[in-house]
């Protein structure tokens, strides 16, 4: 799969209201030491290099911070373990941050999906613009991961009647994520 790794929006204002916080499309950072280069992909790299040690705060007064704390690092594999085991997918998952009002950590797959990792496992989209529509305006819902890759959103728990696919992600349009 060759999926465009620029940190470019469709919504300028969205992107204009991140800059904000000092980010901008072709940001890159000293990725921190324990990602290892040489078995992360390329677009993870790219992603990383480009969030990491940045911290958002949502239109709600919520942060988002690009940062992962040690406690994480030390447990992240086993940790995720659990979550390809209740999903039943085989992902590579790689440490990304944290959002305030939620527990868990955020992660990105080896295909640069985003997700939560808290009570649940929280797909928030296949760009960081799915994500900014998810997590700080509500323009698409996230989508629960659960048994057998079964779908459910996560404003109502109604199952989505999609599978999650480990390649191809979430099986419908962003524009069938609706927020309510």
């Amino acid at each position: 799969m060759n999926k465009d790794t620029s940190m470019k929006f469709k919504n300028a204002e969205t992107e204009s209201y991140l800059m904000k916080f000092g980010w901008t499309s072709d940001r890159k950072v000293t990725l921190p030491a324990y990602i290892d280069i040489s078995s992360t992909p390329e677009i993870v790299l790219s992603i990383l290099a480009n969030l990491y040690g940045i911290e958002f705060i949502d239109p709600d007064g919520y942060e988002r911070t690009f940062l992962v704390h040690e406690a994480y690092i030390k447990d992240f594999e086993s940790d995720m373990q659990e979550w390809k085991d209740d999903t039943g997918l085989n992902l590579k998952f790689f440490p990304l941050g944290s959002m305030a009002e939620c527990g868990g950590i955020l992660v990105l797959d080896q295909l640069g999906r985003f997700y939560l990792a808290g009570d649940e496992l929280i797909y928030y989209g296949d760009s960081f613009e799915e994500f900014i529509d998810v997590t700080f305006y509500g323009r698409l819902c996230g989508i629960s991961i659960r048994d057998n890759a079964t779908t459910f959103f996560t404003y109502n728990d109604k199952d989505t009647d999609f599978s999650f696919d480990e390649n191809k992600g979430w099986l419908e349009t962003p524009e069938h994520r609706p927020r309510e």
